[in-house]
């Protein structure tokens, strides 16, 4: 694997594009709690993108290119202290001129990994992906969406047992906490253990006050205490294979649509932050 930012433009020129595939991570500088840093995201983002792009080269003779990450992405809740957000409408021009400058570049293969789950962020990145392929021959996908929904490889039965007894785990919970465990333990805060549990259902998830206030003084929704290394190498491998299975059926061309489809995106009214008076990103400002 090369980062193309280090190579120079006759390099990239001369890269056969026909067996190239690049890689672009998008996520963002954002709190996750108090036992994970600001870059979860990014460093979940680029860690699934490195192990995705060395099992590809090794087992199905792809030549795998990358840029330095893109610290840009859209979310629902902006108020927390230590986020960087961006509109969606922001998020959906810079991810779309993103993939055309690659385009441009003679690329015919395009993965975009949108390592936050935030639907704000996927219906950006999602409405740029379909911009660039219908403005010119198919030439990118960004599978995160599909794959945080469940339409990538079945979970081991470990992750799915967890799952149903403690499935309400939305932000820096037991999820990303072993995520991280398993990618670098020293990015994480060894206090996990003694932190509450934060409870809110999915159905609540849609209100912005409800978030908040679950989140409370900690910034977590969910279950950080369960979190292990064990978790996390299960979690971190599933959505590997997963981006793995993405990338090489949409090499091929046939078999990537259930990575294409993120069906929130058929929800006209989760639109209505593309529209600049409503998606205004709402800071709030603390006292120094």
């Amino acid at each position: 694997m090369k980062d193309l930012s280090l190579m120079t433009w006759k390099e990239i020129v001369e890269v056969n594009k026909e067996k190239a595939i690049a890689f672009i991570v998008m996520a963002p500088i954002e709190e996750h709690g108090l036992c994970l840093p600001l870059a979860t995201d990014l460093i979940e983002g680029q860690a699934w993108s490195k192990k995705a792009m060395e099992e590809l080269e090794k087992n199905h003779g792809l030549d795998c290119y990358f840029l330095p990450s893109f610290p840009i992405a859209a979310a629902s809740v902006n108020e927390f202290y230590g986020s960087i957000h961006f509109s969606m409408k922001t998020t959906y021009e810079v991810a779309y001129e993103i993939l055309e400058s690659i385009r441009c570049m003679g690329f015919r293969h395009i993965v975009l990994i949108a390592s936050h789950a935030d639907p704000d962020h996927q219906l950006a990145v999602t409405k740029a992906v379909r911009k660039v392929n219908r403005k010119n021959n198919i030439c990118a996908i960004a599978p995160m969406g599909a794959i945080f929904m469940g339409a990538g490889l079945e979970q081991p039965k470990e992750i799915r047992s967890m799952e149903k007894e403690h499935g309400n785990d939305f932000h820096a919970g037991w999820i990303e906490t072993s995520s991280l465990l398993s990618i670098n333990k020293k990015h994480v805060r060894q206090d996990y253990k003694d932190l509450p549990d934060s409870n809110i259902s999915d159905r609540e998830m849609i209100f912005k006050k409800k978030q908040l206030r679950a989140m409370g003084k900690y910034g977590h929704i969910g279950f950080p205490r369960l979190a292990s290394e064990e978790l996390g190498n299960l979690l971190n491998k599933n959505c590997v294979e997963s981006i793995c299975e993405a990338v090489v059926n949409f090499y091929r061309r046939e078999g990537y649509k259930k990575y294409d489809d993120y069906f929130l995106y058929k929800i006209l009214p989760l639109h209505i932050g593309f529209i600049k008076v409503f998606g205004r990103v709402r800071r709030r400002k603390v006292g120094q």
